[in-house]
């Protein structure tokens, strides 16, 4: 079957899981069909194409699918009622929708393409698919159309940051597919408002109007250099009961790099101080928490910051909170100024940092943080912003609109 540059790219690649967000006609349909084939080359096995439901995926794919193996002579028999095929080898190709997730389960896999992952039910890879590849070592083929952020696929795609070995991503527009002219490119561009052309011909994940820190993107996704030194670490913390986050900095020179992090579920400040002291015993350690754990405590007859102190950390908070608009310009300040200049970084091993730079956001609307949801994405973001607002604060210059009454001179006025 040929395929095209991209195409080829991706079925080329040998990563365990393959994830492919793309624009709209890029092919990879097309690429799910070779690779649905490809992996039932070997005898007996049992290889699926999900979609979002048994309707989708059939309107998708069985009837290329169909014509491609009669084309081969591979068919031995064909169901149209379950949409399945047996081939002469005793494989099986089978097309599966997950708007019913339970009945796919128990079934053993030797590969899986999902198509449309982000209409897919977000149980789907890791509770079914995922276990029954298992006993074969098979691998899956993830490919879709971005819907947000705040959608699962955007999860998966991510994965190749915190599982490089056996994970592998990719964007492709539908310019680069090939497949679309130009002139077609630039009418859709015309008749479409530019975060719809951007998601559906752009694979661009489009949720940046509400996203609190605006300035992230990947590339402040770095590992700190190799040798970078543990004498002194910047941490700053939340201090939420369920959970308690703390996030692990070290500065060099103007930069400041996020090394480790600490989310801890039904805990407390004494026990956030010893995990990071069984982490760094030989780290010298500045704190920077939520202003107000110099009153409030947490489970204890001290306040936090006393808890803190007593753990031998130094403890730098301002007297009061910030305000939010404050903090959050300084956030963005490091992680893009004006002149596009990043100076904060964060390690892909930092899961939970990473999620709520991408993921915390306003709620519709308005400017107000959306906390509270499940999960919330608001503390672990308020450990990173206290210590970096300290740090580095952008100060917000408010001149006062003097006082106007009717009929009576102010002193100083004339």
């Amino acid at each position: 079957m040929p395929l095209s540059p991209v195409q080829q790219l991706v079925a080329d690649d040998t990563h365990r899981w393959r994830v492919v967000i793309a624009g709209r006609r890029v092919g990879k349909s097309t690429l799910a069909i070779r690779e649905l084939c490809r992996h039932a080359c070997k005898p007996d096995v049992n290889v699926w194409a999900i979609g979002p439901s048994y309707r989708s995926i059939k309107m998708t794919l069985w009837k290329p699918l169909k014509k491609k193996l009669l084309e081969q002579r591979w068919v031995d028999k064909i169901n149209e009622s379950s949409l399945e095929i047996t081939l002469k080898n005793g494989s099986t190709i089978s097309l599966k929708g997950s708007d019913n997730p339970d009945s796919l389960r128990g079934a053993k896999l030797w590969f899986a393409a999902i198509d449309e992952i982000a209409d897919c039910d977000p149980d789907l890879f890791p509770e079914i698919i995922r276990p029954a590849l298992a006993d074969s070592q098979g691998g899956a083929l993830i490919i879709g159309t971005p819907k947000g952020k705040n959608n699962h696929s955007f999860d998966l795609y991510n994965m190749q940051l915190e599982f490089p070995e056996q994970w592998r991503s990719w964007t492709f527009t539908t310019a680069q597919g090939g497949f679309v002219s130009q002139a077609e490119i630039d009418a859709a561009r015309a008749d479409m408002n530019e975060k719809l052309f951007k998601q559906e011909f752009e694979a661009s994940f489009e949720t940046v109007e509400a996203q609190i820190a605006w300035a992230f993107t990947r590339d402040n996704v770095r590992l700190p250099p190799s040798d970078i030194r543990y004498d002194l670490l910047h941490i700053g913390m939340d201090f939420n009961v369920s959970p308690i986050c703390a996030a692990i900095m070290v500065q060099v020179g103007d930069i400041m790099y996020v090394i480790d992090e600490i989310q801890m579920m039904s805990s407390n400040t004494q026990e956030l101080a010893d995990e990071i002291r069984n982490r760094y015993s030989k780290s010298r350690i500045i704190t920077y928490p939520d202003p107000a754990g110099s009153a409030r405590t947490t489970k204890s007859n001290l306040s936090d910051h006393a808890i803190l102190r007593n753990a031998q950390f130094l403890v730098r908070a301002p007297r009061s909170h910030d305000s939010l608009r404050d903090r959050f310009n300084s956030l963005n300040n490091r992680l893009c100024n004006a002149q596009g200049v990043r100076q904060l970084f964060i390690s892909p091993l930092c899961k939970y940092t990473l999620e709520s730079l991408e993921k915390y956001s306003y709620r519709p609307g308005t400017q107000i943080p959306e906390k509270g949801g499940d999960p919330d994405y608001s503390h672990m973001f308020d450990a990173l912003s206290y210590c970096i607002a300290y740090l580095y604060p952008v100060k917000t210059e408010y001149k006062p609109v003097p006082i106007q009454t009717w009929g009576v001179k102010l002193a100083g006025t004339r």
